[in-house]
């Protein structure tokens, strides 16, 4: 009950007495006043007890609602501050979105640089793959090139020392002839022909390494290699002699020429002073005395 009505109310107990009281009096005047007053005696002690009655129903609605009002001010004041809470908490996420938003768009440019800076990688690194590979197919023409002008380098010096043999061995033979022609001269009481019959070829001033007449074939084959040093399975038993100079070849191919420095019954050893570029003599390779060479048996 609000204010107001408990007025309203008080105002019309008041009233309602004072005109009980005048109407009392009236009838008093008139009619047998003590009976009358009896009567409104009794109806304002029933109007008192009701009015009472009211006013302690009223006392204790205003107390419920007085409670209920404080209630409500402390879920208002509770809820004023979960709603304070929220707002911190919107602001604080708010922050933190504003933050992974210029996060997330650092992210983005970095990715793009980096997108930006893989495809210029990748341009590089396919022109890096095709002079790779251009530098290989030239390489591979090289190594072809370089293959085939070996293989031209040791035929041409197997040639040389076939020829350079050949030549020994005409040496040789003008040697012979010389020798003969003299011993012709002396028999018969005539002048030998000098070194003009074979001047062309300087045959004044050949001398024969070996003897010519008997002279030995000898092959064999490189037993031990060390360095440029070297051991021939051929010795004395064979009629190797020592300053002897073999040939030591690999099939077709020329690898050098061995001096040979000492001598045993079935061995002998000696130094490389003549080889082709870009080989080594190994074990197992062949052995021809250099006046066989380029005629074999």
């Amino acid at each position: 009950m609000s204010p107001v009505t408990k007025i309203l109310v008080v105002l019309l107990v008041v009233l309602t007495i004072a005109f009980s009281m005048t109407a009392i009096a009236f009838t008093a005047r008139t009619q047998n006043w003590k009976e009358v007053a009896e009567g409104y005696r009794t109806s304002t002690l029933v109007a008192n007890a009701v009015q009472t009655s009211e006013m302690a129903a009223h006392a204790a609605t205003l107390a419920s609602a007085r409670d209920t009002i404080r209630t409500h001010q402390a879920r208002i004041n509770e809820l004023e501050h979960q709603g304070q809470a929220t707002s911190q908490e919107v602001a604080d996420q708010r922050g933190e979105i504003a933050q992974i938003t210029a996060e997330k768009r650092r992210s983005d440019a970095l990715a793009q640089r980096l997108t930006n800076e893989l495809g210029v990688a990748q341009s590089a690194r396919a022109a890096v793959e095709q002079q790779r590979q251009q530098f290989e197919a030239r390489n591979i023409d090289l190594e072809r090139r370089n293959v085939d002008l070996n293989d031209r380098v040791n035929e041409l010096t197997t040639q040389v020392t076939v020829v350079n043999q050949q030549v020994r061995q005409q040496e040789q033979q003008i040697h012979i002839l010389r020798e003969e022609n003299q011993k012709l001269a002396r028999q018969s009481g005539t002048p030998a022909m000098g070194g003009a019959a074979f001047g062309g070829l300087g045959g004044e001033n050949i001398r024969p390494a070996i003897p010519a007449a008997g002279a030995p074939h000898i092959s064999g084959h490189v037993a031990f290699v060390d360095g440029d040093m070297m051991t021939l399975s051929v010795g004395t038993s064979d009629r190797v002699q020592k300053g002897a100079v073999f040939v030591i070849f690999r099939g077709t191919q020329y690898i050098g020429d061995v001096r040979i420095t000492d001598v045993e019954p079935n061995l002998s050893s000696g130094r490389i002073f003549r080889s082709a570029p870009g080989v080594s003599p190994r074990k197992g390779d062949r052995a021809e005395d250099e006046f066989h060479f380029a005629t074999p048996p």
